[in-house]
């Protein structure tokens, strides 16, 4: 006789555990998962990298370029222009930056956020650390191609002067990869979003292979492709200026 009561029972059981939205994972700590994400740059701290570069702009045929960059610590960095720009220069040092270009002796100082090509700055390298010139929050959590990511939102640290304020990136909770960062100015406004498209491993390390950078203040696309990473021990010498010019890698 109890048989119907307890079939009754275990229907209103599953259809109030039906009704019940299932509960969320706990967010993980943000700063875990932008460390992370960040462990791909971590084999590349003194290398040498090749980069080809695609330039679109409304308008304009798309342009190409090549670049060889050595990288030291976070905080130096010798672009060097191949092809048509063959003998162009870009050192940064710390705070400093300076362009020297051929058949001029004196170096030109610019800001650390110059654009190279396109929208590509010297700051989209793959040496530059969010872990450590910003503070992580979890903002939200988003699917983005078909991934489901954390979306993190960057501010500058006290005492620190990234070339952006504010960024908001998605890391991608299954492999823990950067997948979409957006840039902002002072202002508030979106400097430009870029996308890490592809990842892949240089010689048993991880490294990016594609990313692609959409420039919302200047319009155009800039395709940037690393063709390779190399490890390598790099002279000081290599990172001044008196010296920059005269250096092989």
């Amino acid at each position: 006789m109890f048989e119907p009561l307890r079939l009754r029972s275990a229907v209103l059981l599953a259809a109030v555990l039906l009704a019940v939205p299932a509960l969320a994972a706990p967010p993980a700590d943000p700063t875990a998962l932008l460390t992370s994400a960040e462990r791909v740059k971590e084999p590349w701290n003194e290398a040498v990298l090749k980069l080809r570069l695609s330039i679109a702009k409304p308008g304009a045929p798309t342009v190409g370029t090549e670049l060889e960059v050595a990288v030291k610590g976070r905080d130096r960095s010798l672009i060097r222009f191949l092809g048509k720009d063959s003998g162009k220069l870009f050192l940064v040092r710390g705070e400093e930056a300076f362009l020297l270009l051929p058949g001029t002796k004196n170096p030109i100082k610019v800001p650390r956020a110059h654009r190279l090509k396109g929208g590509f700055a010297s700051a989209d390298l793959s040496n530059t650390r969010f872990l450590e010139d910003y503070d992580a929050v979890l903002e939200r959590e988003d699917v983005y191609q078909e991934r489901d990511c954390a979306v993190l939102r960057l501010t500058a640290k006290k005492g620190r002067k990234p070339s952006y304020p504010v960024v908001r990136v998605w890391v991608d909770r299954k492999e823990s990869l950067l997948r979409k960062a957006v840039f902002l100015v002072a202002s508030g406004r979106t400097s430009k979003e870029a996308t890490f498209d592809s990842y892949r491993d240089y010689h048993g390390s991880p490294g990016v292979e594609k990313m692609t950078i959409v420039d919302q203040l200047v319009p155009g696309t800039t395709v940037v492709e690393y063709l390779d990473y190399e490890k390598r021990s790099l002279a000081d010498a290599v990172f001044e200026v008196a010296t920059a010019r005269t250096q092989t890698w």
